[in-house]
């Protein structure tokens, strides 16, 4: 997978082949087809691997608070290369998912879609604990998603916009704040 990704960074979407990974692993392609069956299981690989970069979930996050447990979820506290690393390819995938309608949808299904469920089944637990309530777990997900995924939205089309990676935990903590207390202020009863 590390040659794959390798590759796919190195040579974009369209030029990731079966035959250029087995040739750079030094394995047969008929070993390659045993570990993935195709090109899409590969690429899938790939992002299912990433996303565990992304979000940390399913995780035990009960005996936090839940800014602490959502800081957690998504690795608010890499340090700054590991965070450059991932949103580099978040950054990438996005460029080439423009051009190749068949990675945005493997890109879909095993990235957003499978990062949304994450979220929406920690929402549902914690709804179940007490902690919070919505009406809709899965809308308070996309919401979730929505803001905090807005950190890496401006990256997508050209060079980071964040001034440093602080800024951008910054924002995360900000989205954390306003998702769990709202912004509105309390009025006086």
């Amino acid at each position: 997978m590390a040659q794959a990704l390798h590759i796919f960074r190195e040579l974009g979407y369209a030029r990731l082949t079966t035959d250029a990974v087995a040739a750079r692993c030094q394995i047969s392609k008929r070993t390659l087809y045993r570990l993935f069956a195709s090109k899409t299981d590969l690429i899938a690989a790939i992002i299912e691997t990433h996303r565990e970069s992304m979000i940390a979930l399913p995780g035990d996050y009960d005996h936090l608070s839940l800014t602490q447990a959502l800081d957690r979820i998504f690795f608010n506290d890499i340090d700054d290369e590991a965070d450059r690393q991932r949103f580099a390819f978040l950054q990438f995938l996005f460029v080439e998912a423009a051009v190749h309608p068949e990675l945005e949808a493997i890109s879909g299904k095993y990235g957003r879609d499978a990062t949304l469920k994450l979220l929406e089944e920690w929402i549902a637990h914690q709804c179940a604990l007490g902690r919070i309530k919505v009406p809709d777990t899965r809308d308070a997900a996309r919401m979730l998603m929505d803001m905090v995924v807005g950190s890496v939205a401006p990256m997508c089309y050209g060079p980071p916009t964040w001034p440093g990676s602080e800024r951008r935990r910054s924002y995360v903590r900000e989205c954390i704040r306003v998702f769990l207390g709202g912004v509105a202020t309390p009025t006086p009863g």
